[in-house]
């Protein structure tokens, strides 16, 4: 299943036609700064590449395209779960990250649209633990992890490529057995 719909967004798969307001709403260092692997500046180039690794993920991954459904489905951001492509990382841990466009920041967007991608990630994917991080600098990213039932293990290092630089981070888990266990205690 490649679209999810919530009360306000619809999560769907990315088209080559969402290059150019990707490049748009991502070329900005407030988002990449935040993010390990986002590029600054972000180009055609970059967008074509990711567009490209979207295409060939594996199974257990999922990249969706965000959209307000009151604007005729306007992309403003990503958000998505596969295998690490980072180092630092054990090659099977499944990493979580989403960014919006900075004029779509503090509307509720990035929390709706994480617990429909966890949800998918544990229901649909039969993933069985997701792993993310933070960079400390970012702390309303961490209150979005932690209302999605993402718990706290300890403080780490990320490096951000659109920044250059490594900052202090926390690394925050959450198990298909606590969505399941949360999920039950909502009903």
């Amino acid at each position: 299943m490649n679209r999810i719909e919530t009360k306000r967004l619809l999560l769907r798969a990315w088209r080559d036609t969402d290059a150019p307001r990707l490049v748009k709403l991502a070329n900005h260092p407030e988002i990449a700064h935040m993010l390990a692997s986002m590029p600054h500046p972000y180009s055609p180039s970059d967008a074509g590449d990711f567009l490209e690794r979207v295409r060939n993920q594996p199974a257990n991954a999922a990249q969706f395209a965000i959209t307000v459904k009151d604007t005729g489905g306007e992309l403003i951001g990503g958000i998505g779960y596969g295998l690490t492509t980072r180092n630092d990382k054990p090659c099977e841990e499944i990493n979580f990250g989403y960014w919006l466009g900075l004029a779509y920041w503090g509307k509720g967007y990035a929390s709706e649209a994480a617990h429909a991608v966890i949800a998918h990630a544990f229901e649909i994917n039969s993933i069985d633990r997701i792993d993310t991080d933070y960079l400390t600098t970012n702390p309303a990213s961490g209150r979005i992890l932690e209302r999605a039932g993402f718990l706290d293990q300890n403080e780490s290092t990320c490096h951000s490529t659109g920044s250059g630089l490594t900052g202090l981070s926390r690394r925050m888990v959450l198990t298909k057995t606590r969505f399941l266990e949360q999920k039950a205690q909502d009903r």
